[in-house]
């Protein structure tokens, strides 16, 4: 059986990319956090951030993985 090594360019990519993707998590959860605890409910605080805070990692896993396609194929 062999292995398949990736690209150079291919691995610092990926980690780019999650490193990326973490980052705009913890800056939705804490932004999130703040709003649905000051104006949804004070019991929406914590899950409501990390809501937002997934949705933006999702958002930005997306996008990245989207414009590495449209240049790399």
């Amino acid at each position: 059986m062999t292995t398949v090594r990736k690209q150079p360019l291919r691995e610092q990519f990926e980690m780019e990319r999650r490193r990326a993707a973490f980052l705009s998590f913890l800056a939705g959860a804490g932004a999130g956090i703040i709003v649905a605890d000051m104006w949804v409910s004070h019991w929406l605080g914590v899950p409501g951030g990390l809501a937002i805070g997934g949705l933006a990692y999702a958002v930005v896993w997306t996008y990245e993985t989207l414009m590495w396609r449209r240049e790399h194929g």
